[in-house]
C-alpha cells in the first residue's frame, strides 16, 4: 500500500501550523479525511481543460504531494482557504505516476497566502508539504549586457 495510507498515519502526525476553524486537516481526523479521499476521489483525474491561473500572488506551487493524490484531491485540500480557480498534480505520462509536486491558483491573493501559512510545513503522509507562491518565469533571472 502506498506511504501514508496506513491507518496509523494520523498517529504519527504532529500539529504544524495552525488550521482555519473548520479544522478540515487537524492531526485528529486526517485519518478519517485520507480514508474520505480513499472511496471517493483519490486516483479519480479531474480534468481541467486548461490551467488556469489566478492574479499576481494567487498562484501556490506545492512539494511532497502524496503519490495517490490526484487533481479533485488537491483541490478539495486546498479549498478550505479560498475559491481556487485550478488545481493540478503533475503526472509522469511514461508511468502515468504522479511527480508529487502541483500548482493551486487562486481568486485572490489573500485566499493564497492563508493556504501558504496554514498548510506550508504540514505534515502528510510521510512528508511535509511545502507550499511557496509561483515563481514567474521572467523574474527567475536576471541577465546582464
Amino acid at each position: 500500500s502506498p506511504a501514508g495510507s496506513g491507518g496509523n498515519s494520523a498517529d504519527s502526525l504532529s500539529p504544524v501550523s495552525p488550521l482555519p476553524a473548520s479544522g478540515i486537516l487537524s492531526s485528529g481526523n486526517l485519518g478519517l479525511y485520507q480514508q474520505l479521499l480513499a472511496h471517493q476521489t483519490v486516483g479519480q483525474q479531474t480534468s481541467f481543460p486548461q490551467q488556469k491561473e489566478g492574479p499576481d500572488g494567487a498562484n501556490l506551487f506545492i512539494y511532497h504531494i502524496p503519490a495517490e493524490f490526484r487533481d479533485g484531491d488537491l483541490m478539495h485540500l486546498f479549498s478550505a482557504f479560498g475559491t481556487v480557480i485550478s488545481a493540478k498534480v503533475f503526472i509522469d505520462k511514461s508511468t502515468n505516476q504522479s511527480k508529487c509536486f502541483g500548482f493551486v491558483s487562486y481568486d485572490s491573493p489573500f485566499s493564497a497566502q492563508q493556504a501558504i501559512q496554514a498548510m506550508n510545513g504540514y505534515q502528510l503522509g510521510p512528508k511535509r508539504l511545502k507550499v511557496s507562491l509561483k515563481q514567474c518565469k521572467a523574474s527567475n533571472h536576471y541577465r546582464l549586457p
